[in-house]
């Protein structure tokens, strides 16, 4: 059972806080707030959060975190960054939001792991995006947890690489969704043609823009 145990003392590197609809992968559309973490370890060329990639001091204290949640509707809670597996106290702030009856989806690269979570790691939505720059490596404890896949399509993305043995599981479930960087339309025909390549060969995958940009929303 979980318990709640919020420590006055505990600090976390928060980018910024604000509601949205989310507007990537498979819970596209979903009303919900985001937890935008400082500090990331990877350097997409692509990155379009380029103020949350350095790392700085812990600025905010997790009961007030908690309590500025409360302030919106949305029950939902999306945390992403950065790279929220490089906050060492994330595991405190996804238990307590479970605690208070928040759904949480945790955005990732995959490549960092928090043994704290595993014990609550079913309960929560874990989207895991992996990344060119880092040889499209995600560590294994991620990759058995996570619910989705998400790639972004971009000039290193390839077949071969969509279907490199340890993503198999999820191209064979339906959990693969294939983004264009930056809803450019080069990378939305390439991403329709690496479907439809799958499609012959019996796998189904999304092609999902980012669709929050499409409607004007953070």
């Amino acid at each position: 059972m979980l318990r709640s145990e919020v420590r006055t003392s505990t600090a976390l590197s928060i980018n910024e806080i604000y509601p949205s609809v989310q507007g990537e992968g498979l819970l596209i559309g979903k009303p919900c707030l985001f937890v935008r973490f400082q500090g990331c370890n990877l350097r997409c060329p692509w990155c379009d959060e380029p103020s949350a990639l350095s790392f700085k001091r812990a600025n905010t204290d997790l009961k007030e975190l908690l309590q500025e949640l409360q302030k919106y509707p949305q029950k939902h809670v999306v945390l992403t960054g950065g790279e929220p597996f490089a906050e060492p106290n994330l595991h405190l702030l996804v238990q307590e939001l479970l605690c208070r009856g928040y759904s949480v989806q945790i955005e990732t690269n995959g490549t960092l792991w928090n043994e704290n979570l595993r014990e609550v790691v079913s309960q929560v939505h874990i989207t895991c995006s992996p990344k060119g720059v880092a040889d499209w490596y995600v560590h294994p404890a991620v990759l058995s947890s996570a619910k989705e896949l998400k790639f972004v399509v971009d000039h290193e993305l390839s077949y071969t690489v969509i279907k490199r043995r340890e993503f198999m599981p999820f191209l064979e479930e339906g959990l693969v969704v294939l983004q264009p960087e930056g809803n450019k339309t080069k990378f939305l025909q390439k991403a329709l043609e690496l479907q439809n390549l799958l499609l012959r060969e019996g796998y189904t995958v999304r092609v999902v823009p980012q669709m929050h940009k499409l409607i004007g929303l953070k």
